[in-house]
């Protein structure tokens, strides 16, 4: 793909940079450009971190590199705290009762800081906070940067630039330790991120602080809002959905691509069949995986092939081991998934991980062979993280298990295959659709919170938006109330943006 002259202008910004990029904008496309141009341009020994949330984005980073990414680090969050703050330094932060082989458990959960590193010195294991909104992992790694200069000098010496996908879903500790690479260690950040699709403000994340970032004076920042994925009538409802966006309004005198239906309970799929296309790929997004599972069971039960794709519950493992259970699963469900991408994807890997190519085969084909057997699968299983140097835990031995032998989490791994699937809308994110089919009472719209969810929503169609309106129904009813305020800000009414049929 040609860049367009925006992100031209991304990529060849040096210094600290924010950029807000709209959904659709080519946000990925653009930032492995950057990496890739600031890797070769670099004449040092420093190297480059790309830092995201999902073990799956930082595989997509990996895959969309054409250059050589050795020595670099592209990996999650968590892993880049613990990996290159907490494991390396704590003992010369805090003592040297810390000088141990520390391993990750977020089922513990700390009342407090000292708590947690209590915890630490006595057992070796990282947890976590009861309270959501709050983060240990991050806060430790911030404490220990503070009180150690070793483990400042090593950062400041080893990165000359970080790069933070989806920022707005970071955490007010989050915030503050990268705020404090740049700020007091000088290192070069380029953020990326929108808080229209913050979907996880319910766990912590604080898109003001995104935000809060475009207004630093250290801070260079760009904006990202052409959509390339969704037509423009698509376009138009969403952008106004939000007053900074409603100013790219452009008015269609065709209104053929956003149909709200006014249903029953009863009649909702007849008329879906009207307006949907068989032969174009389609996803039914709801608010909760029993509303989407349901609605796929019924749709297959008139004749449409939705098929339900809810997360897999390997999916929630954020520990140092998560990258393996995610791994196992794609060499068992994925045909085209070979020994050489998992040894691609084993953290911080080298080319001399190919000369284990043989040991792995055989570790990966004797679970295989152990598939029928829950415990002997886990014996397995654990065998190998040992050989990696890795620990496990039960429940998650367990939770790959559910994944790979239940057929709703299995579609998730092999979802290229499956034209038109059912699944919530957090899970949407970062997928696209020719159509998406909405019930707009899962849409209050009494918050910003639900509006940053239903933009997520929309922005998955490609050329077609189809709103399920179910009549007598409360949330339907807030919808109404609401969409209408929000878009009378910019003097427009639903009729003139959608086709509505009763």
């Amino acid at each position: 793909m040609e860049l367009t002259e925006t992100q031209k202008k991304i990529v060849n910004t040096a210094g600290n940079l924010i950029v807000r990029a709209s959904a659709g904008t080519g946000k990925t496309h653009t930032m492995v450009a950057k990496i890739a141009k600031e890797i070769e341009e670099n004449r040092n020994h420093r190297v480059i971190a790309a830092i995201t949330f999902t073990i799956k984005a930082a595989r997509e980073i990996k895959e969309r590199l054409f250059v050589d990414t050795t020595g670099h680090f592209i990996g999650t969050n968590n892993s880049f705290a613990i990996e290159e703050v907490i494991k390396p330094f704590m003992k010369d932060a805090y003592g040297g009762q810390f000088d141990c082989e520390m391993t990750t458990d977020y089922s513990l959960k700390f009342e407090n800081y000292e708590e947690g590193k209590t915890y630490i010195s006595e057992n070796c294991t990282l947890g976590s906070y009861e309270d959501n909104n709050k983060n240990f992992i991050f806060e430790l790694a911030l404490k220990i940067l503070k009180r150690s200069e070793v483990a400042r000098l090593y950062l400041q010496a080893k990165y000359f630039k970080i790069y933070v996908d989806e920022y707005q879903d970071c955490d007010t500790a989050m915030n503050e330790f990268f705020m404090y690479l740049t700020d007091l260690l000088n290192i070069d950040l380029f953020i990326v991120g929108d808080d229209k699709q913050s979907l996880y403000t319910w766990r912590g994340a604080r898109p003001e602080a995104f935000k809060g970032i475009l207004t630093k004076s250290n801070f260079k920042s760009i904006f990202m809002g052409d959509n390339f994925r969704s037509n423009k009538q698509i376009q138009n409802y969403s952008n106004l959905l939000f007053e900074e966006t409603s100013r790219l309004y452009d008015e269609q005198t065709s209104l053929d691509n956003i149909v709200l239906l006014s249903c029953t309970e009863q009649d909702w799929i007849q008329k879906i069949k009207s307006f949907w296309d068989v032969d174009k790929t389609s996803a039914l997004l709801r608010f909760s995986n029993a509303n989407a599972e349901n609605a796929a069971n019924v749709l297959c039960d008139y004749g449409m092939d939705f098929k339900f794709t809810p997360k897999a519950p390997i999916e929630d493992i954020s520990n140092d081991t998560g990258w393996l259970y995610y791994a196992i699963a794609q060499y068992l469900l994925v045909d085209t998934y070979s020994v050489f991408d998992f040894i691609y994807d084993i953290p911080s890997g080298t080319e001399e991980d190919s000369k284990i190519k043989s040991k792995l085969e055989r570790y990966l084909q004797v679970i295989r062979a152990n598939v029928a057997d829950e415990n002997q699968f886990n014996e397995k299983v654990s065998d190998l993280a040992r050989f990696l140097g890795y620990g496990t835990q039960l429940k998650d031995l367990s939770a790959l298990y559910d994944t790979i032998s239940t057929d709703k989490y299995i579609n998730s791994f092999i979802s290229d295959n499956i034209k038109h699937r059912a699944m919530t809308f957090h899970s949407s994110k970062g997928l696209q659709f020719d159509q998406v089919i909405l019930f707009v009472e899962d849409y209050n719209l009494r918050d910003e919170v639900s509006f940053y969810n239903h933009y997520v929503a929309t922005t998955r169609a490609k050329s077609k938006l189809i709103f399920i309106s179910i009549k007598e129904n409360y949330g339907t009813r807030l919808f109404y109330q609401n969409i209408a305020k929000r878009l009378g800000q910019s003097g427009l009414t639903l009729e003139k943006l959608v086709t509505i049929t009763s």
